[in-house]
């Protein structure tokens, strides 16, 4: 059958051949015919076939990004919800929209899209942090209630100044639902299957790697340093804003996440640091 443009079999020929043919002397006998056809103008009829060409390597990969974020979405705000024991792979499809062809094309099972959501996850948790930071250095701790190298005019001891350090550490840190929801999920999921918690293990060795540099620059500004290893230091604080953040959403309303969080990490900090020599 004939597909598209495309003529075949004994499909009739144009009218742009019929008139060559009946042009041709009928003397030159079947030859001059021949050659009529042959000669023809082909009408839209007679064109060869076309070929569609297969969509460029960019354009299939731009595609395939698109269904892979797109099931990330859904694996996050699934586990969120349900838990990385509690989801399926049909909830995370059933979410996405798509059928189980499109995830498995993708992924291989859960475990695969839980590993991909841990680092896309701290990724983007880095990527904030790294924005909110940027600003910091900007700014040089300049602006209201902000002081530079002990500068006064924030009360006596170091709680003042070291407030200052929290603020904009605390700025740089979302404390949204889903954000400590899908967080807490990947850490207890950690917990319980270490043999899977590689890639939790190493995107969060990044993220405290990246407090702990921010606490070492704050700390310099203001011209102290850690009396304790930075590890250390770093844990503390963020197992304080963690539950500052979770205490809030327990509370509901308009709690504010950040309200446990500044009332102590200044005097952890001034605890865990001196006035350099």
């Amino acid at each position: 059958m004939p597909t598209g443009d495309q003529t075949t079999g004994d499909a009739a020929p144009s009218e742009a051949t019929d008139s060559a043919i009946d042009s041709a002397p009928r003397t030159t006998g079947d030859a001059a015919i021949d050659s009529a056809i042959d000669s023809a103008p082909r009408a839209a009829d007679d064109a060869p076939p076309r070929t569609i060409a297969p969509a460029p390597p960019r354009a299939r990969s731009a595609r395939r990004e698109a269904t892979r974020e797109r099931v990330l979405d859904a694996a996050r705000e699934v586990f969120a919800e349900r838990g990385v024991i509690g989801a399926t792979v049909e909830n995370i499809c059933a979410h996405a929209g798509f059928t189980r062809g499109a995830f498995y094309s993708n992924f291989t099972d859960k475990a695969d899209v839980l590993r991909a959501l841990t680092v896309r996850e701290h990724a983007r948790l880095l990527a904030h942090i790294d924005a909110g930071f940027a600003l910091v250095e900007e700014s040089a701790y300049r602006g209201p209630g902000m002081v530079v190298d002990g500068d006064p005019g924030a009360g006596p001891g170091p709680r003042g100044p070291l407030a200052s350090v929290v603020d904009h550490l605390l700025e740089s840190v979302p404390a949204d639902r889903q954000f400590s929801l899908i967080q807490t999920e990947l850490e207890i999921h950690a917990v319980r299957d270490p043999a899977t918690s590689r890639a939790f293990a190493e995107a969060d060795a990044r993220f405290q790697a990246r407090i702990a540099e921010f606490l070492a620059r704050g700390l310099e500004r203001l011209g102290r340093e850690l009396v304790v290893g930075p590890g250390e230091a770093t844990d503390a604080v963020i197992a304080i804003v963690e539950r500052s953040t979770r205490r809030a959403l327990i509370a509901g309303g308009d709690a504010d996440p950040d309200t446990l969080a500044r009332a102590i990490l200044p005097l952890l900090l001034a605890a865990v640091s001196r006035p350099r020599t």
